[in-house]
């Protein structure tokens, strides 16, 4: 998948008062018949920083993903490559090309058996350990190829945006950062506890969506029992691929 694009704000955090189809169908040979097997070669992943997840741009720790064709759904194993930039993908059960004839592709991670297509994003609400991570989707939709006798290329891209945020000023008691007023679009949570990156760097991932002007998005509460909150100075579209970077102070 390809990097974030960012997008950065700044602003100042106000205190809170304490009120609160089957392979005949798409042009493909039955498996039982002579055919090469369909690999792909998955790119369009950039290393963002250290951690090794896709969210931060490497292959690493993703062994299987779903791969549609027609109205039919495949596990396809993932291999890195040595740098965990770009993945071998592959099946013991694979889709066979006819010929020339071009076929449409959509291939999506996280994979769940029994998907029967790309599932909407739902992000975990408590992304402070491993539910970062865990939110991360990726996907490619309806990619169109043809078999020219190599593996074609899946581009992955990221289906969620990321949102950064940087505090300074008085953050020694900090004890949690969440993103608030959320879009519950298909289930997800109004509320995220943001993952600390560290150096007052606090991320999560959301759900495409917009946030209306005067909004609420963050709140902060320390180990003192006080409560901050960021509200958005202008309309924001967070869109799927994107980052966006917000430079909070506390006074």
């Amino acid at each position: 998948m390809k990097r974030y694009t960012i997008h950065t704000f700044s602003a100042l955090a106000l205190l809170l008062a304490a009120t609160a189809c089957t392979q005949d169908d798409a042009g493909l040979l039955p498996e039982a018949s002579e055919g090469t097997p369909m690999t792909f070669t998955a790119t369009g992943l950039t290393p963002v920083t250290a951690t090794r997840a896709t969210v931060d741009g490497d292959w690493e720790g993703v062994t299987m993903v779903a791969v549609q064709i027609g109205s039919e759904v495949k596990a396809y194993r993932v291999t890195p490559s040595a740098d965990r930039l770009t993945a071998t993908l592959s099946s013991d059960d694979p889709y066979y090309w006819m010929g020339t004839d071009a076929v449409s592709v959509s291939a999506w991670w996280p994979y769940t058996d029994g998907d029967t297509a790309m599932p909407a994003v739902v992000v975990q609400a408590d992304q402070s350990s491993d539910g970062y991570a865990k939110s991360d989707h990726i996907g490619v939709a309806e990619k169109l190829l043809h078999y020219n006798g190599g593996t074609p290329t899946l581009a992955f891209t990221h289906r969620t945006a990321r949102i950064s945020l940087t505090l300074s000023g008085s953050t020694s008691d900090v004890s949690s950062v969440r993103l608030t007023n959320l879009s519950t679009a298909d289930g997800n949570p109004g509320e995220i506890i943001a993952h600390h990156a560290g150096n007052g760097t606090y991320e999560s991932l959301v759900v495409p969506q917009s946030v209306d002007q005067g909004t609420a998005f963050v709140t902060i509460s320390t180990t003192g029992g006080k409560t901050y909150a960021y509200r958005m100075q202008g309309s924001a579209k967070w869109e799927a691929g994107s980052e966006y970077e917000y430079a909070i102070r506390i006074e």
